[in-house]
């Protein structure tokens, strides 16, 4: 890696006041007075916010005039205060219908499916009468009947006899005297009947009827255009869409505006006589290349058709279009590993399909999907999903925005807060908008709302946590991206054939830290190339693709892995290898043999993936050797010459600790440490003399780091090598000694009485919200203090918000663990006070608010939902602690 070993001087410049990137949600209702909106607006930009999105949620004249006029009078706010805009584009969610007025506009724009119901027989049998499925003519229509044989279970679609104009015959009455059947006499044999009927409903659009979009467009963007045209691009930097998909229910398969026709012309035959084989996978062997060729041209025609036209406007007008799809897991009543970036019901389909036409990755986490402490495969893929959009299709810096915290309820305090944040961080997403700031109150739609009219106590604290964001939005983006992997999205192929779950190929990789982006199949065939012995993709480099397990490849990605193989670039099967081919012949193959070429390889199961990677030479991009690396998730950056990384600890309870290195990147002498949450700086440890410089890495739980790796002779990064390891990152191999704090001696005032010891808030009133001040003195003698270089203060456990003050003078403060606090430089010999004011979160309070009360219909059920109790206190340990180290000496080489 050729990256300039110098630090930029800006960077410390930024580090200390970095940009105001950290954007938010504004929610506008149309009962705000301006009063009411100005207070709000001063909340958000006086914390350090330096964008909003304006959202009606749902505003009661949504592109009326009292709409228009709000956003006029927040926008001029947003220019006096050089804060960005950008305007929310449906009056709640999903986008696309503007206030679901679209889909009234003409019943060809409804949302259409097809669904199949199917008859079996065995023949011969004569003048069997078949009834139709009931439809609303208005809503339904019979598509297509078919009569397919069966041979050996598996249906001949090749052998199907149409029998769809026999719906039109009035001499073919149904026994019932209802509607008219058919009437048809069953050959020998197996045979299924295949009714398709195409539906439409008015929950959305057809996404795929360009004159329903164009109404969307001209409903919603030129109207925005006409109406507050003069705000664009100062401060309106762009719109934002929310969700879009298809919509279909289960066994419903999205159809719409000419498809067949369409179909046709793009793929060269009549998708009717297979449409079945999308329902019946087990008997339509053979007919694989059909479902590939359908969900492919499917997706491709929804991202064309729907997004495309948008993404111009926005483009035309010099305007971005960002935001998201339905991307995420589903609950489990969808069944298992159900993810809606890859499903035609909620989803897109495909999510780099639709991706392609946008200037951002873009997902959302919302509703307690992604919970500290906790696994599922939304944990493993989804930022990956944005921040790999942004690398594969080259957006500009590389940016990857999150819609961040919606109705998580308001339990959701700074602590929760930060990590979820470091979650999505280390994975790539640089742009965050936080849900969100709303000038209405009491409202249970959707919290938190952070600042929850004056009620919530972590208010004091939220511009700390705004300044860290801003750090990391600033460090992470621009520059270059650097991954070791490229793992390849399957897209229709995941639904033409079985595979292995991509999430489970991703956690592999970051237990074991490799960095990856996964690549959509038309970009890998199309747009990568082969250099200096890398597989380079728009502007990054990749040393191996991994392919997760899929039982299907097409016949041009077959070439393309053998053809990267033969060139020096590892292709690694993850869990099985394909078995068939699909081809543009219309023919499903047996897998011809994949090249003898010892670039392709098979890692049987997770445990062997890294090992392969290794022996194919591709080592972890990170090395690290000692405990807790699984919970070490790692993300490497070139920016401005320089090489960049942030590591985090994902665990909420152990520290991760050990050794690690840079192996590619030579002249490291020194790597620096940055605590973006604390502004401080240090040196990482090292015990020199080492072929392989090796750097102690100690990360607490709840922790993140950027590290920045130097040479020796930098002298301006020297200021970093004299300052001390934050108490907070400090280990215990320098102790020489301990004060314990009597529990019981600690003092503090709750609700107007005097209580004593370390007590469970929950315990006292779970429907207690606020800041209590813990007091206690203790004995300090001269001998420890001429004993120690350093004395930390150990809180040991605090529920979720500490401030520290030692005879008066601050000490820190901090909402996530742990909870230590150096607190030398204000002891002296003889007795010394101790404060720490401690914060919960608010959701105790809401619990039981009587405002809440009758605030909507459902109030009971949302203020249960959105409301949970969380413990808080000062609930100890507490100790201090006498240090003769202040622990940037290297402590010795790791075993």
């Amino acid at each position: 890696m050729n990256a300039n070993m110098r630090v930029p001087d800006t960077w410390r410049k930024n580090f200390e006041k970095p940009p105001k990137l950290l954007g938010t949600l504004f929610w506008l209702h149309g009962t705000e007075s301006p009063d009411e909106l100005r207070k709000t607006f001063d909340l958000a930009v006086g914390s350090g916010i330096g964008e909003l999105t304006l959202e009606s949620r749902p505003h009661w004249d949504y592109l009326g005039p009292k709409w228009w006029s709000d956003l006029k009078l927040v926008l001029g706010w947003c220019r006096e205060a050089g804060v960005s805009a950008y305007l929310f584009d449906e009056k709640w969610y999903p986008s696309g219908v503007a206030g679901n007025t679209i889909q009234k506009l003409d019943p060809a724009f409804r949302r259409s499916s097809m669904r199949l119901q199917y008859v079996r027989y065995r023949g011969p049998l004569n003048r069997v009468s078949l009834m139709p499925p009931w439809t609303n003519r208005s809503r339904s229509v019979v598509m297509s009947v078919y009569a397919y044989p069966k041979t050996d279970g598996v249906i001949a679609y090749d052998q199907g006899i149409d029998l769809t104009e026999r719906l039109q015959r009035p001499d073919s009455p149904h026994m019932h005297g209802i509607v008219h059947g058919i009437r048809w006499d069953v050959p020998p044999g197996e045979w299924i009947v295949c009714f398709t009927v195409e539906d439409r409903a008015d929950n959305y659009i057809d996404p795929l009827h360009p004159g329903a979009v164009q109404a969307f467009i001209d409903r919603v963007y030129e109207s925005s255009k006409t109406e507050i045209g003069a705000y664009f691009g100062h401060p309106v930097q762009g719109f934002f869409f929310d969700e879009p998909a298809y919509f279909n229910h289960e066994q419903e398969i999205p159809w719409g505006y000419d498809l067949r026709n369409r179909f046709i012309e793009a793929r060269g035959y009549d998708p009717i006589p297979y449409m079945p084989a999308l329902w019946l996978r087990e008997e339509s062997r053979g007919s694989e290349f059909f479902v590939f060729d359908y969900y492919d041209f499917l997706n491709k025609t929804y991202a064309e058709t729907y997004c495309r036209p948008i993404h111009e406007w926005c483009r035309h007008h010099g305007l971005k279009y960002i935001g998201h799809w339905y991307e995420h897991e589903a609950s489990p009543t969808h069944g298992e590993r159900y993810m809606f970036h890859e499903r035609t019901t909620e989803g897109p389909g495909d999510f780099f399909e639709v991706s392609r036409y946008a200037d951002e990755g873009g997902i959302d986490v919302v509703c307690n999907q992604i919970i500290p402490g906790h696994r599922n495969r939304d944990y493993w893929g989804l930022p990956k999903l944005g921040s790999s959009a942004a690398h594969v299709y080259g957006f500009k810096d590389d940016l990857a925005m999150s819609e961040t915290f919606g109705a998580y309820g308001w339990h959701l305090g700074l602590k929760m807060m930060k990590w979820l944040t470091d979650w999505q961080a280390v994975r790539g997403i640089n742009h965050f908008i936080l849900h969100a700031f709303n000038p209405k109150w009491p409202d249970l739609d959707c919290p938190p709302y952070f600042y929850d009219g004056g009620r919530n106590p972590q208010w004091p604290y939220f511009a700390a946590y705004v300044h860290y964001v801003n750090r990391l939005s600033y460090f992470f983006r621009e520059g270059t991206h650097v991954a070791s992997i490229l793992l390849v999205y399957p897209g229709a192929l995941g639904l033409a054939g079985a595979s292995t779950p991509i999430e489970d190929v991703q956690q592999v990789l970051q237990e074991n830290q490799y960095d990856y982006d996964l690549v959509p199949q038309q970009e890998l065939l199309q747009n990568s190339s082969i250099a200096e012995g890398k597989l380079g993709l728009r502007n990054e480099r990749y040393a191996a693709v991994v392919v997760p397990g899929v039982e299907i490849l097409t016949e041009e990605l077959l070439d393309k892995l053998n053809e990267l193989a033969e060139q020096g670039i590892p292709v690694v099967f993850f869990n099985r290898m394909p078995t068939q081919v699909v081809n543009r012949r219309r023919e499903v193959l047996p897998r011809t043999a994949l090249s003898a070429s010892p670039g392709l390889h098979l890692a049987s199961d997770a445990s062997a993936l890294p090992e392969v990677l290794r022996q194919c030479g591709v080592p972890a991009q990170l090395p690290f050797a000692g405990t807790g690396g699984e919970h070490l998730r790692i993300l490497h950056r070139i920016r401005e010459g320089h090489s960049l990384w942030m590591v985090s600890n994902e665990d909420v309870d152990d520290a991760v600790d050990g050794w690690i290195c840079f192996p590619g990147e030579p002249g490291v002498d020194i790597v620096q440490a940055w605590e973006p949450l604390t502004g401080e700086r240090w040196m990482l440890p090292s015990p020199g003399g080492s072929s392989r410089r090796e750097f102690r890495l100690r990360l607490p739980p709840y922790r993140s780091l950027m590290l920045i790796p130097s040479a020796m002779d930098d002298q301006g990064d020297q200021d970093a090598s004299h300052l001390p390891v934050p108490a907070a990152y400090t280990e215990n191999e320098r102790l020489i000694g301990v004060k314990d704090v009597d529990g019981s001696q600690i003092r503090f005032d709750w609700q107007g009485g005097a209580r004593s010891g370390l007590s469970s808030w929950l315990q006292l009133d779970p429907s207690f919200s606020g800041t209590v001040a813990y007091e206690w003195e203790m004995d300090v003698s001269s001998a420890d203090l001429g004993a120690a270089k350093r004395m930390i203060l150990d809180l040991g456990q605090v529920e979720e918000i500490a401030e520290v003050t030692v005879n008066g003078a601050s000490a820190g403060c901090s909402f996530v663990p742990p909870y230590r606090f150096d607190v030398t430089l204000w002891l002296f010999p003889g007795m010394n006070r101790f404060k720490v004011c401690v914060t919960n979160v608010v959701s105790n309070r809401m619990s039981k608010a009587a405002e809440l009360e009758d605030a909507g219909p459902d109030w009971k059920e949302r203020r249960e939902m959105f409301s949970v109790p969380k413990e808080g206190g000062l609930l100890g340990p507490v100790r201090l602690e006498i240090h003769d180290t202040l622990g940037s000496e290297c402590v010795g080489h790791h075993p």
